[in-house]
Parts: C-alpha cells; sequence; structure tokens
C-alpha cells in the first residue's frame, strides 16, 4: 500500500496538526475499506493502476484537505464563490493586503483632508479586484486539480513537514499578488495611492531620476522569488537548492536596500515641502525595514545551511 502511504502523506501536509492524525486515520480507514471491496468484486490483489484509480476518484489531495478545515468555510452569495479549499489564502491575503493599503493611505488621505473616501473607496477596490481573482481561480481550479495522477505523488518521506505545506501555497500566492500589484502601479497608482493619486499633479510630485532602474531592480527580484517558490511548492526543487537561491535573492534584495537608502534621504520632491519630507521619511523608514526583514531571513537562511552541512560532514568522512 505503498501507493495509499504516499497518498495520504500529501493530505497530511496541508491539514491542520492538531486534527491531522485523526483525520488521516479516517481516511485511511474509508479507503482501504474501498480497496478491499474491489478486491473482493475481482477476487484478486489490485494493481498499482487499480489502487491509482481508486485514490484519483478519491480526490486530489489538496481538494480533500481543503474540507477538513476548520469551519470549512467559502464565500457565497446565492452561489458559493470561493469554495474552502482557497478560502484560507483568500482570506490571508485580502487580511495582510488591506492592512499595508490602510497603513500608506491613511496618512495621505488625512493630508487631502478626505479621510473616508480616500480610504474606503481603494479599500473596497481591493476587496473586488482580490475576490474576483481568487473566484475565477476558484472556478477553474477544477481544469488543473482534476488532472493529477497518484502515482507521481512524492515519495514517502520521514516526516509530513518536509515539502508543500499550506504555508508555502499562502507564501506563493501573496508573493505573486504582491509582485502583480507593484508591477502594475506605476500605470495605475490608484492601486497603492487610491484618490490620493489625483492630487499627484496639484503637489507637484516628481521622483528622483535613478528611480526606474531601481524600480526595475525590485520587481525582477520579486518576479525571481516567485518563480522560486513556484518550483518549490511544485517539490521540482531540493530543499537545499532552494535555500541557497534563496539565500542569493535576499543578497540580491540587501544589496538594492542598502544603495536606495544611501542614495536617501530626497526621493521626491514636491511643490509641497512638508508632504516630501513626509513621504521622504516614510520611504527611508520602509527601506529600513525591508533591509532588515531580508537580514533576519539571510542569516536564517545561512545558518540552516551550515547546520545542514555540518550534519553531513561526519557521513562525508567515511
Amino acid at each position: 500500500m505503498n501507493l495509499l502511504n504516499r497518498y495520504l502523506q500529501a493530505v497530511a501536509r496541508l491539514l491542520p496538526k492538531a486534527r491531522r492524525d485523526d483525520i488521516i486515520a479516517e481516511l485511511r480507514a474509508n479507503i482501504l475499506s474501498q480497496m478491499e471491496d474491489r478486491e473482493q468484486e475481482l477476487g484478486r490483489p489490485l494493481t498499482e493502476d487499480e489502487q491509482a484509480e481508486i485514490l484519483r476518484h478519491h480526490g486530489n489531495p489538496t481538494v480533500i484537505a481543503g474540507r477538513y478545515r476548520e469551519g470549512n468555510l467559502g464565500l457565497a452569495f446565492g452561489v458559493q464563490l470561493i469554495g474552502p479549499e482557497l478560502f484560507p489564502f483568500y482570506k490571508n491575503i485580502l487580511l495582510l493586503n488591506l492592512s499595508l493599503t490602510l497603513l500608506i493611505l491613511f496618512p495621505v488621505s488625512l493630508i487631502g483632508r478626505a479621510v473616508f473616501p480616500g480610504v474606503a473607496i481603494p479599500l473596497l477596490a481591493q476587496v473586488s479586484i482580490i475576490t474576483l481573482i481568487f473566484t475565477l481561480l476558484d472556478r477553474y481550479k477544477g481544469a488543473v486539480l482534476d488532472k493529477w495522477d497518484p502515482r507521481k505523488l512524492p515519495a514517502l518521506k520521514a516526516a509530513v513537514e518536509e515539502g508543500p505545506t499550506a504555508r508555502n501555497i499562502f507564501e506563493f500566492i501573496a508573493t505573486a499578488v504582491g509582485t502583480v500589484w507593484l508591477a502594475l502601479t506605476p500605470w495605475w497608482p490608484y492601486l497603492m495611492l487610491g484618490p490620493g493619486a489625483l492630487w499627484i499633479p496639484s503637489l507637484g510630485l516628481k521622483f528622483w531620476p535613478q528611480w526606474p532602474f531601481f524600480y526595475g531592480a525590485i520587481v525582477a527580484v520579486l518576479c525571481a522569488d516567485v518563480i522560486l517558490r513556484f518550483f518549490s511548492l511544485f517539490r521540482w526543487l531540493p530543499r537545499r537548492r532552494f535555500r541557497v537561491v534563496d539565500l542569493a535573492l535576499r543578497g540580491v534584495g540587501i544589496l538594492i536596500g542598502v544603495l536606495l537608502y544611501l542614495e536617501g534621504p530626497n526621493y521626491v520632491t514636491s511643490s509641497n515641502a512638508a508632504f516630501a519630507d513626509w513621504a521622504n521619511s516614510t520611504f527611508r523608514v520602509c527601506i529600513a525595514v525591508a533591509i532588515a526583514i531580508h537580514l533576519w531571513r539571510a542569516g536564517w537562511l545561512l545558518f540552516s545551511l551550515l547546520r545542514e552541512r555540518h550534519q553531513m560532514l561526519p557521513a562525508r568522512q567515511y
């Protein structure tokens, strides 16, 4: 029953830890019962192809795990828009995006003395756009989730924590959505500033000449991060190699951040001196926070790689 164990392992990686053992035991009993009934009908043990067909009919591991999440929540208005498989990722990305939007827009709205429309309109726009994206993903997920082969599931590992998890999926979706959002902002500044984008001409706001180069470099690093997480999500990249590439990307991010910080503090100019000072100070703080996050992540990756190398050395001596 190696195929069954691999299937249950794939489901277990996406389940909440508190209920994982009970759910896997229930699934194992149900699937074994189906296989035993089929064996009695045929009068012989099942072949691997026949086991795979039963597992494929039982459902994609991602879909099965989604049915067991707390509350089995989804989003519906008469008809279901977002099912329980994608709803946790939709909720987390929406909360993260709205929190960042409030942090950016509230001070800008205060300057423009239009707090409610300055905050409410872009929030509603972002809720609508993110909801639309996930509704389309949910509607067409069957084209991907239904076309899978149990025989191509990952080999059994000692711990279910190795490989893709719900956290990996969330990080990939969040990174992808954030990258697209940032890439579109120069053409649609309303995405980030909301109604504040209409005040830019009156403020005489101008970016420094070097900004296009740094902006392009930031977007390129984010795109590389999305590709890296995509390959890791589907286990097409070994964990150690993923950490090495991730460490390299963090190093590039730190370099960009340091160069940006040193080029400050006059990132923008404006006819409104108070607004220019606030914008430059906010931008400088954001750069410092980004550098700190990259340093923390790079340090953790470096420590993990060195520890793994140290653990491998005794084996290599023989």
